[in-house]
């Protein structure tokens, strides 16, 4: 390769840049732009200025503004499905019912800490097509089957009533995510906790025991 091919293959890219540092930001400031106009309406140049890049430096990372949202959506149900897999692994659930209280606290967690979560969802369904499809058969779906598989072993187990499990899906997600989605009700009702873990650890305890209350099978059930 000549020293004007190696210049060119790097046009765009500071030097001395961290590409993963540089790659997560771009990532980030997309799943908020995203979030908020969906594919039609978000903007690469919105997205450079958010991330504190230079414009062409998208194109550098991700060839296209396709990919760029591939990859947005990678980034985000990448994070969800960690976060699951952690939590199904704790050594301290020792029954499926624990398995999931865990894995809502997780989730809860993870929503404070990626409150577009929701938001993105929604407007990959608004927009539907190849976009919305996408999110779902690869990361919907999947998701769906490891979130619900404590349920249904609790369930088989006699721990738990045997509720339809996709509502209790719609539910308990619904429910970990709608606080951090709608700041400005969250904000007027309890004040804004995106950073008070404290806080955020009481909304998962409270969402937990209402969700158990329900769940959990008692004798005569």
């Amino acid at each position: 390769m000549t020293e004007t091919s190696k210049n060119k293959s790097r046009a765009g890219r500071p030097v001395n840049a961290n590409p993963e540092h540089q790659r997560e930001n771009i990532l980030r400031a997309a799943l908020a732009e995203f979030s908020a106009k969906g594919f039609a309406g978000a903007s690469v140049r919105t997205i450079a200025q958010e991330a504190g890049v230079a414009h062409g430096l998208i194109r550098h990372y991700f060839l296209s503004k396709e990919e760029l949202f591939r990859s947005t959506a990678d980034y985000l149900f990448g994070q969800i499905h960690k976060s699951l897999i952690e939590s199904a692994g704790n050594e301290s659930a020792t029954n499926p019912v624990q398995q999931l209280q865990q894995q809502i606290r997780a989730f809860v967690h993870l929503s404070a800490k990626l409150p577009y979560m929701a938001a993105f969802l929604m407007q990959a369904g608004l927009d539907g097509g190849e976009h919305f499809l996408y999110v779902v058969n690869k990361y919907v779906k999947p998701l769906q089957e490891l979130s619900l598989a404590p349920y249904r072993e609790a369930v088989a187990q006699g721990l738990m009533r045997d509720f339809e499990p996709d509502f209790v899906f719609l539910i308990a997600t619904h429910a970990a995510t709608a606080p951090f989605a709608n700041s400005a009700i969250r904000n007027v009702v309890v004040g804004d906790y995106m950073e008070d873990t404290a806080k955020i650890d009481r909304y998962a305890d409270t969402l937990i025991d209402i969700l158990m209350s329900g769940c959990i099978k008692k004798a005569g059930f």
